[in-house]
């Protein structure tokens, strides 16, 4: 058994864990392109990078992000950006102290040395020399969290959580991505781009050689049975989750059967076949239904509170009647009117 509250941490945890990573390796592709591309190709570059990681609304109310150094206090240490890897490293830090009873203390000890050590970047300003250099320390934490969460956490309700937590978020990143990839205003599909976005290129490289064709790393990326990031292995392992959870209990009956619908619409080639008319439409729904997934399990973990609803009942001048007595009682859920002496009035 677990509480609700935890459970809906670690759901969180595995979510904003997922989010760092994946903002981060944007940043990482971000520092080597940018800086040789024209500028009006960098905007068109951030405007991509910032749709991707579905922070367009966050952006429009951020202001410009024109320049590198905008784009780069944005993404990395921006707390008024929720999807920023400073806030993301906050969140999980916060998350993981509300269950420090429920987790290895190693675990503890990487979330919170990460967010000491980056928080003071994000205090002084973002030092643009030293950007390779955080971003690699953010990723070394990130595989180190990840060991740890994989070598040193009992699996029962807790990791389960915290693991659909992370493939619901990695599904969303990556369908992000190829929606992204299918409106690039630059007219063409950077598949190279895209690998390298979601740690796949060596896997694809091994698998179907060096040459990236478009349309095959997105079969790759949504089909792919033996990458680990692809759409039908992170909604695999989030089914399997859900089932572990809920055996016995029927919990996230709903969520787990909307995983498998969706996990099997792609098995079963359905999105394969609809993707053929227009890729666009089938993937932004596709996106969206993933959204809506994990609100789901947010609502199944912790279910809206239904506080009842009060209603008061009037007894009008000469309206004191036993019935009307008994009506207002019934109808109020309580006793009905008094049988004894009245009260007199004072």
């Amino acid at each position: 058994m677990i509480l609700a509250r935890h459970a809906d941490a670690l759901f969180w945890v595995g979510r904003y864990l997922e989010r760092t990573e994946a903002t981060v390796r944007c940043l990482d592709y971000a520092a080597n392109s940018i800086i040789h591309l024209r500028p009006e190709e960098a905007r068109v570059e951030i405007e991509q990078l910032v749709k991707t990681l579905g922070l367009e609304s966050v952006a429009a109310l951020a202001g410009s992000l024109e320049g590198r150094r905008q784009l780069f206090s944005f993404l990395l240490s921006d707390t008024g950006n929720p999807g920023s890897v400073l806030s993301a490293v906050g969140a999980v830090r916060q998350k993981l102290r509300s269950t420090r009873e429920r987790i290895p203390i190693e675990l503890w000890e990487e979330a919170n040395g990460l967010y000491l050590r980056f928080r003071e970047f994000g205090d002084s300003g973002l030092p643009s020399e030293r950007l390779h250099e955080i971003l690699l320390m953010v990723r070394r934490a990130c595989l180190a969290i990840s060991g740890v969460l994989n070598e040193g956490m009992r699996r029962d309700e807790g990791y389960a959580f915290i693991v659909v937590g992370r493939m619901i978020e990695r599904s969303v990143f990556t369908v992000g991505l190829l929606v992204a990839g299918y409106t690039d205003p630059r007219g063409s599909m950077d598949a190279t781009r895209m690998l390298r976005l979601t740690s796949s290129l060596q896997a694809y490289h091994r698998r179907h050689g060096h040459a990236p064709d478009p349309e095959g790393v997105v079969r790759y990326l949504l089909f792919a049975t033996d990458l680990p990031r692809s759409l039908q292995s992170c909604l695999l392992r989030a089914e399997a989750c859900l089932t572990d959870i809920g055996a016995g209990a029927g919990a996230l009956d709903r969520s787990r059967r909307k995983a498998g619908l969706l996990r099997a619409r792609l098995e079963l080639g359905e999105i394969e076949e609809a993707m053929v008319q227009g890729p666009v439409p089938v993937l932004s729904t596709l996106h969206w239904d993933l959204a809506e997934l994990a609100s789901e399990i947010a609502v199944e973990v912790v279910p809206p509170l239904d506080f009842p609803t009060v209603r008061s009942q009037y007894l009008r001048p000469g309206e004191g009647s036993a019935g009307a007595g008994a009506a207002a009682g019934s109808a109020s859920g309580g006793p009905g009117p008094r049988t004894g002496p009245a009260l007199a009035a004072p």
